[in-house]
């Protein structure tokens, strides 16, 4: 069979009969459509489900066993002998070459997947020669050759063809009148932040945003807020008691998680967004009035609003690009969230295997940031991520970049950073005549209790901003449905600051 190693999948298959947890090792990722032949297929699906099941080692009765439901793959198996074969590919395969034999089926899975969208792929395997021969150029190669390959040509297209290149030389001045134009039909905004505050003062989620944060101050909440806000297409309004259209839907968005369970932390905090029911309601089960049915509306409109969640713990600066690029190429999304900045080990690893030099902590964090903000540049998207605080903010009236985990190196790659903290003693007391004041023209709150500010966003960069750098936004937090609520803003001292409520919508 075309590009379908026969003996290798025969091996790879004694190996999971014989060892079934290598089916579930991370390292080693395989999933049953690898599988061609029909009989390797069934047996596969068949220990896979039998170790889900619990057992450790399979027998060919437990793999006949279970088949025995199944009439059409059970007639295939016992067709062409399952028994015989299977005690036949373990005699005559050592387990301890596992890795070997996986590698080897890989690079044929890469291969055939390739050829099935339209590649060439005859520089490493041409079906017209003999097998011999192809067998001893593929060798040459690995899966990662392969893929470096392949990225090659489409990039070197990319770069032939796409206008906003990377690299473009021009005489300044030449196309600003076109320019000026293209500003008084669409001005420069980025996406929508839920606050109206930071979309004046960053023009919108315009660029490459980092969101500073001490440990468990709520950075993936918020940032997935504000990620439904660019991405979800209907929000529940708790004032008009239903839902309604989110005007400031931009596009599909994707989420790069990193620490979180997806199906039952991440749905259920985008699901509280969109339903407004707080999330510790929808994780106890534990409704109240129209509750429910707010969220299983909420799980509808999630489903139709094109908000893609990647889950990539062990990720390195590469995975994290090609992640970015194939949604944005395949897909089209328009918002990106990266959870947060952080040295995970996998991309120290990374960076020093290319330097050739150990990696200090500050180095990796600038170049996971760095190339953060290229590939935001190269897509065109916009992205929001988050990084933990140093500690040194405890000391500081007024924090500034000196305070991010890695220095503040990092802030000389984003086009907006801000530090959100809780407000201080002295803070609130400084602003207390500016919360009353909110609260008699704004409380949404029902019997009358004043709100009082729990988060002060300082603001620490802003490319282009109109805004002076250390202006604070005063918000309420809601972090059971990641929503915020702008109450005011001061300058750095804690005196009022007129900053605009822009609130990006589009028609459609």
């Amino acid at each position: 069979m075309e590009l379908y190693p026969n003996l290798i999948a025969d091996e790879l298959l004694a190996c999971y009969l014989q060892k079934p947890s290598l089916m579930i090792e991370s390292k080693f990722p395989i999933d049953k459509n690898e599988f061609v032949v029909q009989l390797h297929k069934i047996i596969f699906v068949a220990c896979y489900n039998l170790y889900a099941d619990g057992c450790n080692t399979i027998s060919i009765m437990d793999i006949e066993n279970w088949l025995s439901p199944y009439e059409t793959q059970y007639n295939i198996y016992k067709d062409n002998n399952g028994s015989e074969y299977i005690n036949t590919i373990i005699e005559i395969t050592d387990k301890s070459n596992f890795e070997h034999y996986y590698t080897e089926f890989k690079k044929f899975s890469c291969l055939r997947t390739y050829k099935e969208i339209g590649f060439d792929i005859t520089k490493f395997y041409d079906i017209t020669k003999s097998e011999e021969s192809q067998l001893e150029n593929l060798n040459q190669y690995s899966t990662q050759d392969i893929i470096n390959h392949f990225d090659g040509l489409q990039t070197g297209v990319r770069r032939q063809f796409k206008s906003s290149a990377a690299k473009e030389e021009y005489i300044a001045g030449a196309d600003f009148l076109q320019t000026m134009e293209e500003f008084a039909e669409t001005p420069l905004l980025g996406n929508s932040f839920q606050s109206g505050y930071l979309n004046a003062i960053f023009n919108g989620m315009y660029g490459f945003i980092i969101r500073g944060a001490k440990s468990g101050a709520g950075k993936t909440v918020l940032s997935m807020g504000d990620m439904c806000k660019a991405t979800i297409t209907q929000v529940y309004d708790v004032n008009l008691g239903k839902y309604i259209k989110n005007k400031s839907r931009k596009g599909k968005g994707l989420f790069i998680n990193t620490e979180l369970d997806l199906r039952k932390e991440i749905d259920p905090m985008i699901i509280a967004w969109i339903s407004k029911v707080p999330r510790n309601h929808i994780i106890k089960n534990a409704y109240v009035d129209d509750e429910k049915e707010r969220v299983i509306k909420a799980s509808e409109i999630l489903a139709e609003s094109g908000l893609y969640v990647v889950d990539d713990p062990e990720f390195t600066t590469k995975s994290l690009i090609d992640t970015i690029k194939y949604y944005v190429y395949n897909y089209g999304v328009e918002t990106v969230c990266f959870d947060y900045i952080q040295n995970n080990g996998f991309v120290a690893k990374e960076i020093s295997s290319e330097t050739k030099v150990p990696q200090r902590e500050d180095m990796v964090l600038l170049a996971l940031t760095d190339r953060l903000k290229q590939v935001q540049r190269e897509c065109d998207v916009s992205l929001i991520t988050a990084i933990q605080l140093n500690g040194q903010e405890d000391n500081m009236e007024n924090p500034n970049e000196s305070c991010l985990a890695g220095g503040k190196a990092n802030v000389r790659k984003t086009d907006g950073t801000m530090i959100m903290l809780r407000p201080t003693k002295k803070e609130l007391a400084q602003v207390d005549v500016l919360i009353g004041k909110w609260n008699q023209q704004n409380n949404p709150i029902k019997f009358g209790e004043k709100v009082i500010p729990n988060n002060v966003i300082h603001i620490i960069k802003g490319r282009g901003s109109e805004y002076p750098i250390g202006l604070k936004v005063y918000q309420y937090v809601d972090l059971g449905t990641s929503t915020s609520i702008d109450m005011f803003c001061t300058d750095r001292d804690n005196s009022p600051l007129d900053v605009k409520n822009l609130v990006i919508e589009y028609n459609e």
